[in-house]
């Protein structure tokens, strides 16, 4: 027959794993071995307590700094020091952007202002590098140019394609496309209303393609740059205008003609009634000196002569006084006499 499992007393049972032993000698519960043997009461009691945190030892605490949270920088907008006035000039000339592009290419489109920035000029070159294709160069003269007109290769080439009759694009945008000598004296004519649309005394005066060229041409540090969006039918382009300095709209002082003066002078004019009644007896009793009173019904004209008692008749008018003097109102131009 099978065994059952041992029964053991519970007596024995701590003997056996060691319990009674703890038991029988509490004192000695605390003790841990160490490498100099065991640790007193004092040393656990020690190793337990928990550990002060640095800021306890201070004095006071200090008060945290209140950060204010900083914007983060925009860099694209580092050189838009644009005034009010620049930008209304930048939208009068989309106007007449618009209208000279139309008049002058054909391309009915629709310009609006995009940006509007002022930068050295130093950086001009690397701003249009790769964007422009064809540069308008507008002044007074060929020695003085005052702004630039950017054109986009995608531009240039749907003015290029409108003016030889096709539509759209000539098809020959790509990699190294650049313009031709004939497509440049193309342009040329072409943009002429160009000079025009930016100040009254401005002429185009070449189409360049060299960047680097054109940007040494503007006799200025800044540059005032506004940018354009160009959208028609099948077109979906930009347009760039450059100036050295905004013309003022006021004509100069300088060159403004002086107003011509006159001395004052004597009109002398000869008045012929075109008939007149008056009682004999008044004209025979005159003599030298005496003064005859006049009574002019209302609707008797008074014929002006140029040139004296043989003149021809220049006006008609009435005859009045004016104050203490007789005056005569023109009422009527006669025949093709200028004044």
């Amino acid at each position: 027959m099978r065994d059952g499992p041992k029964s053991i007393a519970k007596s024995d049972w701590l003997m056996d794993t060691g319990t009674m032993t703890a038991a029988e000698k509490p004192e000695e519960d605390y003790k841990f071995p160490s490498s100099r043997g065991v640790l007193s009461a004092e040393e656990i009691e020690a190793l337990l307590r928990p550990k002060p945190q640095q800021t306890a030892l201070a004095d006071e605490l200090a008060t945290p700094k209140v950060i204010e949270p900083k914007q983060p920088e925009n860099f694209d907008l580092q050189t838009a020091n644009v005034t009010p006035a620049q930008e209304r000039r930048a939208y009068k000339l989309a106007a007449r952007l618009a209208m000279a592009l139309g008049s002058g290419t054909g391309v009915k489109a629709a310009i609006t202002v995009s940006e509007c920035a002022e930068i050295p000029r130093t950086d001009l070159a690397g701003l249009l590098q790769g964007k422009s294709s064809a540069v308008a160069c507008i002044g007074p003269s060929e020695t003085d140019i005052r702004a630039l007109v950017c054109l986009p290769p995608v531009l240039a080439d749907a003015i290029i394609a409108r003016a030889c009759g096709a539509r759209g694009s000539a098809g020959r945008l790509g990699d190294g496309w650049t313009l031709s000598a004939i497509d440049c004296a193309l342009l040329e004519q072409l943009l002429v209303p160009f000079g025009m649309a930016i100040h009254e005394t401005y002429q185009l005066q070449a189409i360049e393609t060299d960047v680097a060229y054109v940007s040494s041409l503007i006799p200025v540090t800044q540059v005032q740059v506004s940018e354009y969006a160009v959208e028609a039918a099948g077109l979906h382009s930009e347009l760039a205008l450059i100036e050295g300095e905004a013309p003022s709209d006021q004509p100069d002082a300088s060159t403004e003609p002086a107003a011509l003066t006159s001395p004052d002078v004597t009109a002398v004019l000869t008045a012929r009634l075109a008939s007149l009644t008056v009682p004999l007896s008044r004209i025979t009793q005159l003599k030298a000196g005496s003064t005859l009173l006049l009574g002019l019904p209302a609707d008797q004209p008074v014929e002006l002569l140029s040139g004296g008692r043989d003149g021809n008749v220049a006006f008609e008018g009435r005859m009045g006084r004016k104050g203490k003097k007789v005056a005569l109102q023109v009422t009527k131009r006669i025949g093709a006499f200028k004044g």
